[in-house]
């Protein structure tokens, strides 16, 4: 009920609809949904203990929780990994070697705090425990050492270079268009449930939309206060780290927490049992892996 997993009640509202049994198949609320019900808990206890919920379902459809139950659906909220590193924010350069001066904490960073599925209020556990000992570790590593004597000349050209080349792009596409494109087939082919089929597809895709980046075009040719500059390197850094999700999931042939493969219904310890470490260049996506060693508490089968 209201106490299972977030990743298991994610497949069970997906099954409802792949069955027909949603509601709003016409799209009315972005595409078919299921109710989430909050009537029985009356309103002090929904505004005291989950207003968001309210305030998220008033502002986007205009449905008042208290009286009308909310229509809901899994979507992508968080990504499971991140900036590999260790317990001090170093920055993994792979399975076993630090890059030089380099540290990330937040959610930006995979400290493996989550294991493979996304464990509630751990945002805080990133950002606040982890952000204090990253930020000891860093004013440790710099207090014997004076910033390097580095030519910022030839970095600033060429980012310099880099958003004229944005603003002389004269294509014919969108950037709001080719990116909702994206976000769908990444909801579409590697969302709570996934195939090597599908999977395949959405990495076709992705190159299609990647392609289609290189067509793109700005109405806003000025430099000062320019969103839209900003949106397209977002983009192509989103699809960067799409393609990255779609090629580890595609590699790892079982099913682990919010990773579930059709195609491979079973965790698989002897073969997966490690990390994935995937790195990206315009050659194409390098995946390794690195081992984990369970010291005291094993693993188990999720199941009620």
């Amino acid at each position: 009920m209201e106490l299972a997993p977030r990743d298991i009640t994610s497949r069970a509202i997906t099954r409802e609809i792949r069955a027909g049994r949603g509601v709003y198949p016409d799209g009315r609320a972005g595409g078919p949904c299921v109710f989430l019900d909050l009537r029985h808990m009356g309103q002090e206890k929904i505004m005291s203990r989950i207003p968001f919920c309210w305030e998220e379902a008033h502002r986007l459809l205009g449905v008042d929780a208290v009286y009308e139950p909310m229509p809901v659906r899994p979507t992508g909220h968080y990504s499971m990994g991140g900036i590999p590193v260790n317990t001090e924010g170093q920055v993994r350069s792979g399975p076993d070697g630090f890059v030089e001066g380099f540290f990330a904490a937040g959610e930006c960073a995979c400290v493996s705090v989550h294991g493979a599925n996304r464990l509630g209020s751990n945002s805080l556990l990133e950002c606040v425990v982890y952000g204090k000992i990253t930020g000891a570790a860093i004013a440790r590593y710099v207090e014997t050492r004076k910033l390097p004597d580095i030519d910022d000349r030839p970095y600033l050209e060429q980012a310099q270079q880099e958003l004229q080349s944005l603003l002389d792009l004269a294509g014919t596409h969108r950037i709001g268009v080719v990116r909702q494109g994206f976000q769908d087939a990444m909801s579409d082919h590697c969302g709570v449930f996934r195939s090597d089929e599908l999977m395949r597809e959405g990495l076709k895709q992705l190159e299609h939309f990647q392609q289609q980046y290189q067509q793109i075009y700005l109405d806003d040719k000025g430099k000062l206060w320019n969103t839209e500059i900003i949106e397209a390197l977002e983009l192509r850094s989103l699809m960067v780290v799409g393609q990255l999700i779609l090629s580890s999931a595609l590699n790892r042939q079982e099913s682990r927490g919010a990773h579930f493969r059709e195609d491979y219904p079973d965790r698989d310890d002897d073969q997966f049992l490690k990390h994935t470490l995937s790195y990206y260049s315009p050659a194409g996506v390098d995946i390794r892996y690195r081992p984990v060693t369970i010291t005291q508490f094993q693993p188990k089968e999720r199941k009620y």
